[in-house]
């Protein structure tokens, strides 16, 4: 995984909303009402990918800013409205949906995905990023520091040099 997440684009407009309503509902529906006989034995992948989905998809949006920033990266498409009103749709979606992530077809992304999240340094590199290199400029006075910083330790090194062991002079 490495710490890219790779995510289809996805369209949100009034057509796909309903239509994952639609899905997610018959997908509870259906796990609901069908009977499977005893005898046969649980699949280790569960029957709702578009509930699976829909449910990592509101994992991933807690506030319109994560709708904007999606966006941005060209996962997602917004015709719906305003990012709230995406926001708002996805913690719709998920609510009161029975999920059971062990069964998921997402389990593996849910588990790489916490894991990189709970290393410290991932985090801390992370925020060290926002923090002080959020535009190129930024990033670039920082080289530009870090040359100076290097050629000024090189310029004491040397005039400590020649200081401490003078150059032979024939005068």
């Amino acid at each position: 995984m490495n710490g890219v997440l790779k995510i289809p684009k996805l369209i949100v407009d009034d057509f796909t909303s309903s239509l994952f309503l639609n899905f997610v509902a018959f997908e509870q529906c259906y796990s609901k009402c069908v009977e499977k006989p005893i005898t046969e034995k649980p699949k280790p992948i569960t029957e709702n990918p578009i509930t699976d989905y829909a449910i990592f998809m509101c994992s991933l949006i807690n506030a319109p800013s994560d709708v904007g920033c999606l966006c941005d990266h060209k996962i997602v498409e917004n015709y719906f409205g305003s990012d709230d009103e995406v926001a708002r749709f996805f913690t719709s979606v998920g609510k009161d949906v029975t999920f059971d992530i062990q069964r998921s077809y997402l389990s593996k992304v849910f588990e790489e995905v916490n894991e990189f999240y709970w290393n410290d340094w991932h985090v801390t590199w992370a925020g060290f990023r926002h923090t002080y290199f959020d535009t190129p400029w930024s990033f670039i006075s920082a080289m530009a520091a870090l040359l100076l910083l290097i050629l000024t330790s090189v310029q004491a090194f040397f005039a400590a040099y020649a200081y401490i062991k003078p150059p032979n002079s024939k005068n």
